[in-house]
């Protein structure tokens, strides 16, 4: 997060996914206002690796209505008080409809910040405007990590009991770049990694009725050491190995390929 102005699929039989039937997934990029620029290329990249049908959606697109064809809703990095602010009540519960039927939300960073019940931000709580599909708490920031506006490469622990993470390695390297952590409010959410410096989940995993979502406090969707995800600030960096295969897990288990 930039700016802190305070993401043919075998599914469950509830879940209405792939609505026109051609087989196609379509991964919904959030790219209004808000949205840094860098972390919807990198993410409509990453999708497009994964096999999906990326399509960018707005305010208007939500708030109108025009997201039965949408999947999986991906909110990227950068500010989520824009989101909270131009996406209205209306907007937000056709979203929640459509993930309590079997679609999938999955965040990043500010993306992360939007779609839990609560934030807490600099010692200031809030909860309006909030997606509110993952029931507890975003929380930062995390100046043990990097003090906003440095940024760097953080280490993490995967979980070896999620499906999202129980193949891949025990550690990755994430860029985190002001992200908050998560604090579930019951056991029916799962830490998938925890950041190693404060124990805290940076990535956590919950169902929403029949959907999923996926909340990431850092930047798993930038390729630090690559050209692949067409952003180059911070190539400068190391991650130590991609974190794509972690994302498309993430959305594969969103998508109930995983179990």
């Amino acid at each position: 997060m930039f700016v802190v102005s305070l993401c043919m699929c075998t599914h469950d039989s509830a879940a209405p996914l792939d609505p026109t039937g051609d087989g196609v997934v379509i991964v919904g990029v959030y790219a209004d206002a808000g949205a840094a620029q860098a972390c919807v290329e990198a993410a409509r990249r990453m999708f497009e690796w994964m096999g999906y049908q990326v399509t960018r959606i707005d305010a208007a697109t939500v708030n109108d209505g025009v997201i039965d064809h949408i999947d999986v809703f991906y909110f990227p990095g950068g500010s989520s008080g824009p989101y909270r602010r131009d996406i209205r009540d209306s907007g937000r519960d056709r979203i929640r409809d459509r993930i309590r039927a079997g679609c999938a939300y999955i965040g990043t960073c500010a993306g992360g910040l939007f779609g839990a019940s609560r934030n807490l931000w600099d010692g200031a709580s809030s909860s309006d405007g909030l997606m509110g599909v993952f029931q507890g708490l975003a929380a930062g920031p995390i100046p043990d990590i990097f003090e906003y506006p440095e940024i760097g490469m953080c280490k993490v622990t995967l979980s070896r009991s999620h499906p999202i993470s129980a193949s891949l390695p025990d550690t990755a390297w994430i860029l985190f770049y002001n992200g908050p952590y998560f604090i579930p409010d019951t056991g029916d959410a799962a830490v998938v990694a925890t950041y190693d410096i404060t124990g805290h989940a940076a990535i956590v995993a919950s169902s929403y009725g029949h959907g999923r979502v996926v909340l990431t406090g850092p930047h798993p969707e930038w390729e630090e050491d690559s050209d692949r995800d067409g952003v180059s600030y911070f190539d400068h960096f190391d991650d130590r190995g991609s974190e794509w295969d972690l994302m498309q897990r993430a959305t594969r288990w969103c998508l109930h390929e995983l179990e």
